[in-house]
C-alpha cells in the first residue's frame, strides 16, 4: 500500500466535499508535505453505527476518541483496510458482519487534526482519519456501544446524525434475457484486483456518488459497460457478496428482456458479451452466483 499518495488524494477528495474545514486541518496538510517517505502518519478509526443509531466504542482504541483504530502497517491494503483490521482486533467483530454506506462509500466521514502534533516528531500521527461502516448482520460477539447523540465528538456527531444505520444495495447487477430464454453474460478481464478476474458473469456494478437508488446504479453501468438501455427493469431479488476487504456487500439483482446484439455493443470494460441458454452456464468458468442467478430465474420464466 502507498499510504502517503492514498492520503493525500484522500484528504483533497475530503476537503472538495468540506471546504470549510481546510483551516481546521492546515497543520495535517503541512505534515504531510513533510513527511515524505514510508506510511501516512495518521491514525485511522472506525465509526460503526448499528440500526439503533448506536456507535462502537472500545477500550482498546489509540486515541481519545474511543473508536476501535489503528495505524497503518504494510499489510494494509488501504488506509480503510487498517480501520477494518482494528475493528477486528479490538472488538472481534469480522468485516463480512459489516457494509460500506452509500453516502461515504470508501472515503471518511471525518478527519480529525491531532491539536498536539505539531510538536511531535516528524512521522508521529498527524490526524485520525475516520471511516464509517454499518452493521450488516448482528455480531457474533459482545461490543460495547454508545448511542450517537452521546458522543462528545462534536464534528462526527452532527456527520452521524444523517445516517439510519440500515444497510442499503451498493451494487447492482442485470440478469438480462432474450426472447429465446438466453442469457447475456459478461467476460471480465483477467486482473488482479477486481471481482471475478477472468469470469463470466453479470453486469453491472457498484453504486457512485451521484446514483440515488439501485436502479440509477445498474441504469448507468448497463450504459457505460456495454451501451445498453432497457426500457424496462424488474428489481429480481436482493444477495449479498463479499468485496476485497471481506466486507459485505448487498447487491440488488434486476431482469430485462432485451433481443439486441452484443457484437454490436460498445463494450467499455471487460473481453466479451455473448448469450448462452441456461444448460450451458454451467459449463462456464462463472464469478459469484451466477449460475445460481441464472437458474433461479429461467425456472420462473418457465413456470410464467
Amino acid at each position: 500500500m502507498s499510504s502517503r499518495t492514498e492520503l493525500h488524494s484522500v484528504l483533497a477528495s475530503y476537503l472538495a466535499r468540506h471546504p470549510d474545514e481546510t483551516a481546521r486541518l492546515a497543520h495535517v496538510i503541512a505534515a504531510l508535505d513533510a513527511h515524505r517517505t514510508g506510511l501516512a502518519p495518521v491514525t485511522c478509526s472506525a465509526v460503526v453505527v448499528d440500526r439503533d443509531h448506536r456507535i462502537l466504542r472500545t477500550a482498546h482504541a489509540p486515541t481519545a476518541s474511543g473508536l476501535p483504530g489503528a495505524v497503518p502497517q504494510d499489510g494494509d491494503r488501504s488506509l480503510l483496510a487498517a480501520a477494518l483490521r482494528a475493528v477486528h482486533d479490538q472488538t472481534g467483530i469480522r468485516p463480512g458482519d459489516l457494509c460500506l454506506t452509500p453516502q461515504y462509500l470508501r472515503a471518511p466521514i471525518d478527519i480529525a487534526p491531532d491539536p498536539a502534533a505539531a510538536g511531535r516528531i516528524l512521522g508521529a500521527p498527524v490526524a485520525d482519519l475516520r471511516f464509517v461502516f454499518y452493521v450488516a448482520h448482528a455480531p457474533g460477539t459482545e461490543a460495547p456501544w454508545q448511542p450517537a447523540a452521546d458522543t462528545a465528538l462534536a464534528e462526527l456527531g452532527a456527520k452521524v446524525s444523517d445516517l439510519d444505520g440500515r444497510p442499503a444495495p451498493l451494487n447492482a447487477s442485470a440478469l438480462i434475457y432474450n426472447s429465446r430464454g438466453e442469457y447475456l453474460l459478461h467476460l471480465r478481464d483477467m486482473r488482479e484486483g477486481i471481482w471475478a478476474p477472468g469470469c463470466w458473469a453479470l453486469l453491472g456494478g457498484g453504486h457512485e456518488p451521484g446514483d440515488r437508488t439501485p436502479e440509477d446504479t445498474i441504469r448507468r453501468e448497463l450504459k457505460e459497460e456495454a451501451g445498453i438501455t432497457p426500457l424496462k427493469l424488474e428489481a429480481f431479488l436482493d444477495e449479498e457478496v463479499h468485496d476485497a476487504d471481506g466486507l459485505a456487500v448487498p447487491v440488488r439483482i434486476y431482469t430485462a428482456l432485451w433481443d439486441g446484439d452484443p457484437a454490436q455493443l460498445p463494450l467499455t470494460e471487460g473481453v466479451m458479451l455473448a448469450w448462452f441458454p441456461p444448460a450451458t452456464v454451467p459449463r462456464l468458468r462463472l464469478g459469484g452466483e451466477t449460475l445460481d442467478l441464472v437458474q433461479r430465474h429461467s425456472r420462473v420464466v418457465a413456470s410464467a
